[in-house]
């Protein structure tokens, strides 16, 4: 199977479209009006209880420009002459293809989750091909059709069926040769044996490669129309007057996110677990933190043999910090067991010498989620379970617990410097 580019020496997600897309964001971003359409913006999102914080004050600046960053990758893939799948969000910065890429957040985005987007009509024929790296493979792949395009989320209630997509899969649907290949279509009629049944009007087709570990790799993935459509225009002054139009509504919306979501979640508190719909299926746990210095939160969590477990954490507005540079997010091969298999994080400010330590990055509130996914068959919410124990303890505490798993200052070290060794080569 071949796709475009030289798929022997170019990175995995380093496609066509991809280089386009992040060499126009680079040179959007310059652009006066966008500017000033940021800047009234944080006036605005400042002058909010969050912002009048001291932890949402400090990471505002941030959180607006990873929403802009967000938003013009959108319009970006809005705007490619024939629709392509873009590796967008990310909100810990990339160092590749000759230039550093800034963060490109949304709301709760996951470290562990390679995120790519495409838009589509509905009334279009197309076809996915994809390919495993089968000694590396993710711990699955989510792929979901979904009407709208990201420009414009509404002003959902994730109560109703806003987020319902219009076809969902997992990498347990697909057909998969002894390469590793597969391929997927998508069109108003079913096509082929692994099929995403579309509706008239722009779509959205979005695919998540979860990694259980920083050794897995993404797969190969192209999308090719069936129907023989010349290619649009390509303007990026079109694409900078889309951007400051539509920047305003998208970022009151995910700066609203965290009431959406999480209820307005706040204090040291935790929710019960809750499943996931679509290809998404699985688990979650929302939890907030609101530490004094010498204060910690402990959390038990039972992997109860998902392939993919995850925890991070996130500040006021549901970005996370550079995963790089702080150990902000813990995967299942990151994460040491306890003796029964269990698995114990410890969220403080201070190191407290915990293998699973999890960084609050100097902030004194914020927020943190928890994952299942690709969980065994038949697996059912058990709040008890899923999460063992969560409470507030001193961090005198914390060093008196004999069973935790520990580490030294040089293996601290030495564990960081893997975040920065095993973050760079997911994409590889």
């Amino acid at each position: 199977m071949t796709f475009a580019g030289d798929p022997d020496t170019r990175p995995v997600l380093a496609t066509p479209a991809q280089i386009l897309a992040e060499e126009t964001l680079l040179q959007l971003l310059d652009d006066p009006a966008l500017k000033n359409v940021r800047a009234e913006l944080y006036a605005e999102l400042a002058a909010t209880p969050r912002g009048q914080t001291k932890s949402g004050a400090a990471t505002l600046d941030e959180a607006i420009s990873q929403w802009t960053n967000s938003l013009v990758m959108a319009e970006i893939g809005n705007f490619l002459p024939t629709p392509a799948p873009v590796w967008g969000t990310d909100d810990t910065p990339r160092e590749w293809l000759g230039h550093t890429l800034p963060g490109v957040g949304t709301s709760g985005d996951n470290p562990d989750a390679l995120y790519r987007t495409t838009f589509l009509e509905g009334d279009r024929r197309y076809e996915v091909v994809g390919q495993f790296d089968l000694a590396r493979r993710p711990a699955q792949l989510n792929i979901e059709l979904h009407r709208g395009n990201k420009v414009s989320p509404p002003p959902i209630d994730l109560n109703k069926s806003d987020l319902t997509p219009l076809a969902s899969i997992t990498d347990r649907d697909l057909q998969i040769a002894a390469d590793g290949s597969f391929r997927i279509t998508i069109g108003p009629e079913p096509e082929s044996p692994v099929h995403l049944l579309s509706a008239p009007g722009r779509l959205t087709l979005g695919s998540r490669d979860m990694l259980a570990d920083w050794d897995q790799r993404p797969s190969r993935m192209e999308l090719r129309p069936l129907d023989d459509v010349p290619p649009g225009t390509f303007d990026p002054e079109e694409i900078a007057k889309a951007a400051s139009r539509d920047l305003p509504p998208y970022v009151r919306f995910w700066a609203k996110f965290p009431e959406l979501w999480f209820g307005g979640l706040k204090g040291n508190k935790i929710t019960p677990a809750q499943g996931r719909n679509g290809s998404m299926a699985g688990f979650m746990a929302a939890l907030s933190w609101d530490l004094a210095a010498d204060q910690a939160i402990i959390v038990t969590t039972d992997p109860i043999g998902a392939a993919y477990t995850g925890f991070q954490m996130m500040d006021p507005w549901m970005i996370s910090a550079n995963g790089k540079k702080a150990q902000v997010s813990l995967n299942h091969g990151q994460t040491a067991p306890n003796p029964d298999g269990t698995f114990t994080f410890v969220l403080s400010h201070e190191d407290p010498g915990v293998a699973n330590w999890l960084d609050t990055t100097g902030l004194d509130e914020g927020l943190g989620l928890i994952r299942w996914q690709a969980a065994p068959a038949g697996a059912t919410i058990d709040t008890s379970t899923l999460v063992r124990e969560f409470k507030v303890v001193s961090l005198s505490e914390v060093d008196a617990l004999p069973d935790l798993p520990r580490v030294t200052p040089e293996q601290r070290a030495a564990q960081l410097a893997a975040r920065v060794e095993g973050y760079n080569k997911r994409t590889l």
